[in-house]
């Protein structure tokens, strides 16, 4: 039996939440700081990828297992 692994929009939420605040203890801006995520963001010179990441990798993982052939 093989399962799958939805992302609601609260888990999107949290895990774009959770990629900010890993820039920000990165590049050491206080947490007192009224700093926006767009300016963090150009502050690292990246945008935020860890959502799309999971996307593509959950779409490898579906291909890998559709290409498997149990019977």
């Amino acid at each position: 039996m093989q399962q799958t692994w939805t992302i609601s929009k609260t888990d999107i939420k949290r895990i774009e939440a959770f990629e900010m605040w890993l820039w920000r203890r990165m590049v050491k801006i206080s947490w007192t700081a009224k700093v926006s995520n767009s300016e963090v963001l150009s502050r690292v010179m990246d945008d935020r990828c860890i959502v799309n990441m999971i996307k593509q990798r959950k779409r490898k993982w579906l291909g890998h297992v559709l290409r498997y052939d149990v019977y």
